[in-house]
């Protein structure tokens, strides 16, 4: 991989250069490296657990995205990301290396605080723009143990999400995909309303059980209503999946 091209590439996706695609870059880069992988591969998955700058790099990087459900995003907030060759038993944990330039500096984020508040001075947006310059240079020539923990991870590659048939959500009436359907009270009502139907708060584990006939989740037995009622029939028209204080969720 020619890093400066890459780079490039990252750019015009991502539409501007910041330390956070730096970073996914140099998180790719070492992902491809460690599976033994020169270019993407078609069967590559992915789990990133956050949905900051980074991931932009990934997707143009690895061809994992989002629309072919090979990116899957759990958000724990850190700048985490574990690779698997499809199928495979283990796979590769890279993270960023704590105090490391992944993160910003107490001074970066003063300035950024002020530029988002709409008081900063021209010589804040300067000293921001330079540091923030700084750190992408740095990112992008550092060696790989200054800014990455890369581990093996001893767990199997987790499969794609499976295209789903639709069925309607009988309190909004939209179309949702049967793999998020759930049975409220033998009414099938999609998250959204799942979530109003409880003021705004599941109680926990609520969201684990009473999924829609047609779900592959459904075991039987579970709802916790009197019965399943659909909304207007089983509808197979289309597929709906689907810097810590040093603030070290955040890499911008």
């Amino acid at each position: 991989m020619n890093r400066t091209e890459a780079f490039a590439d990252v750019i015009r996706f991502h539409q501007h250069e910041c330390p956070g695609a730096a970073f996914g870059l140099r998180v790719a880069e070492a992902a491809l490296s460690r599976l033994g992988l020169e270019e993407p591969a078609a069967a590559l998955m992915i789990v990133s657990e956050t949905d900051a700058c980074a991931v932009d790099a990934l997707q143009v990087l690895t061809g994992c995205t989002f629309g072919k459900r090979n990116l899957i995003h759990e958000d724990a907030g850190r700048n985490v990301f574990t690779f698997w060759e499809r199928g495979a038993d283990t796979g590769v944990r890279i993270r960023a290396k704590a105090d490391s330039i992944v993160f910003r500096s107490e001074e970066i984020w003063a300035l950024a605080e002020r530029i988002e508040a709409g008081t900063a001075t021209v010589e804040d947006e300067t000293r921001f723009a330079l540091a923030q310059s700084e750190r992408i240079a740095k990112l992008l020539e550092v060696p790989a143990e200054e800014i990455l923990v890369v581990d093996e991870v001893a767990t199997a590659a987790p499969s794609p999400k499976r295209l789903a048939p639709v069925d309607v959500c009988v309190d909004c009436g939209e179309p949702t995909s049967v793999e998020t359907l759930h049975d409220h009270r033998g009414r099938m009502v999609c998250p959204a309303c799942h979530l109003a139907a409880h003021g705004g708060v599941l109680p926990e584990g609520h969201g684990d059980h009473g999924h829609h006939p047609h779900s592959h989740k459904h075991a039987g037995g579970h709802s916790h209503g009197e019965g399943h009622k659909h909304g207007e029939g089983h509808k197979h028209e289309g597929h709906s999946h689907g810097e810590g204080h040093q603030h070290q969720g955040h890499t911008h």
